[in-house]
């Protein structure tokens, strides 16, 4: 049985899923509405498609290789990591809601290291997906 651990964090967004969509595959400027990420690059470069790797650089972590496994236009994107004994899934989830949208983000944990990796960061990915969620929201929610 292989044993999963979650970390997510949800809001109500107010503005449409197609906008907040393209804020998120701006993924190169994250940096400017959350504090969470230093950077994003594409690898060998590449663009912002299903299996597309990118580089994500974060405050007191290493470096960290992502595969884009799923794009859903404007409903959802999920990025992967792969080590030995550990798989992270990084999902982004955009529902409209008929009063704005919302929008779950969730970091899971799998493999045989994931309760280890789970205990050693999930408090850390917590306060980096308030950060990400609250900051999207307010980049979403700015006047044009």
């Amino acid at each position: 049985m292989e044993w999963k651990y979650f970390v997510e964090k949800t809001s109500l967004i107010d503005s449409r899923p197609e906008h907040i969509f393209t804020v998120l595959k701006e993924l190169s400027q994250w940096n400017q509405w959350t504090k969470s990420i230093i950077a994003i690059s594409f690898l060998k470069n590449d663009r912002f498609k299903t299996g597309a790797k990118i580089e994500v650089l974060q405050p007191k972590l290493l470096p960290a290789i992502w595969t884009i496994t799923e794009i859903s236009e404007n409903k959802s994107m999920v990025w992967e990591k792969k080590s030995i004994g550990l798989k992270m899934t990084a999902n982004h989830f955009i529902q409209d809601s008929g009063e704005g949208s919302i929008v779950k983000l969730q970091i899971i944990y799998q493999g045989f290291l994931a309760m280890l990796f789970y205990r050693l960061t999930s408090s850390l990915t917590d306060t980096y997906l308030t950060m990400e969620i609250a900051g999207l929201k307010k980049k979403c929610e700015e006047p044009d």
